[in-house]
């Protein structure tokens, strides 16, 4: 138990009267340091605790039920927010992360208030100055707003896939796998949930390390490793299961590529980040077993109050700059370890999709699965060539170029204007015995329907018709402008979950059998009552699950 007091007075803003205060306090414990910074009260407390790294633009705060340092946004209407990386423990040197908070004695005297040192009062007038800049600066915005109505929230802002600022915080779990490596570490294996921020933290430690851009493999198995000396991602999260020779295979090529690093003009470290799910434990054995110095770190175990505000407020200030973040901030409420989906992919779906934020944060943080499969089947009744769009990024490996269209993406645009007409009109014909007259009519009408296909043809070959259709609350943009990739692997596995709901046929048609194991399941006897989330996979019966099976035992054949 964190022992704390509370403070009757403000905290020390200067570091010799800061030391003065931690040696009355004496902190017995060497892993602990003297703090003196508000509790989710916003009252003000002091304690020994062990400090933590504090993001630019954000104050460290005591959580008194978990006894823990969190990190919160700063109220920049208190002062000066700091702009840098800081320990938890200088908070003295960021007056703004202490101006906001209750002094632990309220019955405060006169005398006591006169002594509050003249910087105080400084800080004081430059709060009035402030917020009298931000009256006339939300008078001059309301002007422009009129002037360009809604064009700030109409306007999706697409995320470069590899740019550094995408949103993203800085979690515990990062700097613990910077320092892991920077220690000389050689294996960082990150696990989590599916959506827990494994690539983008693996990413973002990749170039802390080595500032350099990361180098993603998402097939190791296949990986040419003989000309090959940079530290690497290793993504195996996609393996459902790996054989013994395969194991072999790749230890092989891991040893290989630890002695070419060493040779690398480039990179002073020799490390590999493997990413995998909470349930590959065959995988995380494999990982063991390779015998160099190894740390685990699980994304979906080591979240904080503070990590899932800020985890939060990354997705909020990129994506909903026209609300205010108490609208949204119970999505950071923990409300257990049920889900199938992880909460950094919560909130991005959340901040980045207007249609979940109708239903709120409390209702969707509940079932973030069923809202999305909900809105993709929105979209494949009254949208569908937006739909259509997600089906061909999640069968093309999630990307999509505008400038260099396949038949494959033609072929399903193509699918949801199948003239249906024609097999009306043969299938009347046969039963009605229609007349010469309605025949020629019918006949007609076949003809109007060939010059309207070819129409389609040439509208889906347009390269602004294309880039008009792509749903951008669920891609990112790539180094090049234009290319576009699906925001994240949850969008690609419901996106196919509602096709094949559909168009069971076509999925197995243009579905590779192996990609469709994990996630392709026999419908049991009991029904989806409504309560709660829903499990990504796509359940079928009868005929479909026969055919299912003769696709996959061929695809057994084959091998």
């Amino acid at each position: 138990m964190v022992i704390h007091k509370l403070r009757n007075g403000p905290c020390a803003y200067e570091e010799s009267v800061w030391k003065q205060d931690a040696a009355s306090f004496q902190c017995s414990s060497p892993d602990n340091d003297y703090h003196c910074v508000p509790n989710d009260n916003n009252i003000l407390v002091e304690l020994c605790i062990q400090q933590i790294w504090v993001d630019p633009n954000n104050c460290p705060e005591y959580n008194t039920g978990a006894n823990t340092l969190d990190t919160v946004p700063c109220n920049v209407s208190t002062g000066s927010c700091p702009d840098v990386l800081f320990l938890s423990k200088e908070v003295y040197k960021y007056p703004a992360c202490l101006n906001k908070t209750i002094i632990g004695d309220e019955k405060i005297s006169r005398e006591d208030i006169l002594k509050v040192p003249l910087p105080w009062i400084f800080v004081g007038v430059g709060i009035l100055v402030f917020i009298l800049l931000l009256i006339v600066s939300c008078v001059v915005h309301q002007r422009r707003r009129k002037r360009q109505p809604k064009k700030e929230e109409e306007e999706m802002l697409l995320i470069d896939n590899f740019n550094l600022k995408k949103p993203f915080y800085k979690t515990s779990a990062f700097y613990e796998g910077v320092e892991f490596i920077k220690s000389d570490g050689k294996i960082l294996c990150l696990e989590g949930k599916w959506g827990s921020g494994k690539r983008s933290t693996a990413k973002q430690v990749y170039v802390a390390v080595t500032n350099s851009s990361p180098i993603m493999i998402s097939h190791p198995l296949t990986f040419d490793v003989k000309e090959h000396h940079e530290p690497i991602i290793a993504d195996m999260t996609l393996f459902i299961e790996v054989s013994e020779s395969e194991k072999e295979n790749l230890a092989e090529k891991m040893q290989m590529l630890f002695e070419n690093m060493p040779s690398s003009n480039t990179y002073t470290k020799a490390f590999i980040i493997f990413l995998i799910d909470e349930d590959q434990e065959n995988i995380g054995k494999f990982v063991r077993s390779l015998g160099k110095k190894t740390k685990f770190i699980d994304l979906s175990e080591e979240l904080t109050n503070g990590d899932r505000t800020q985890i939060l407020y990354s997705q909020f200030e990129t994506f909903c700059r026209h609300k205010k973040f108490s609208e949204v901030e119970n999505l950071a409420v923990p409300i257990g370890n049920s889900h199938f989906l992880g909460y950094s992919e919560i909130c991005a779906l959340f901040c980045r999709c207007t249609n979940f934020q109708r239903f709120g944060p409390v209702l969707f943080r509940n079932a973030p699965l069923r809202y999305l499969k909900s809105n993709l089947q929105d979209m494949h009744n009254s949208d569908k060539e937006k739909f259509l769009i997600l089906v061909y990024m999640s069968l093309n490996k999630m990307v999509i170029s505008v400038d260099n269209q396949t038949d494959m993406l033609h072929e399903i645009l193509e699918s949801c204007n199948c003239d249906s007409s024609k097999k009306e009109i043969s299938s009347s014909a046969e039963q009605n015995n229609i007349t010469e007259t309605e025949a020629t009519e019918k006949t007609s009408q076949n003809r109007q329907g060939i010059s309207s296909e070819k129409k389609l043809k040439k509208k889906y070959t347009s390269k602004e018709y294309i880039t008009s259709i792509i749903p951008e609350e669920f891609v990112n943009k790539e180094a090049d402008p234009s290319v576009y990739r699906l925001q994240h692997d949850v969008i690609k596995r419901m996106t196919l979950i509602v096709y094949g709901t559909h168009h069971f046929d076509k999925l197995l048609e243009l579905s590779k059998p192996e990609e469709l194991k994990t996630w392709v399941k026999e419908k049991g006897m009991m029904p989806d009552v409504g309560l709660g989330d829903i499990e990504p996979v796509l359940k079928i019966s009868g005929v479909k699950w026969k055919q299912y099976q003769e696709i996959i035992n061929i695809g057994k054949n084959s091998i």
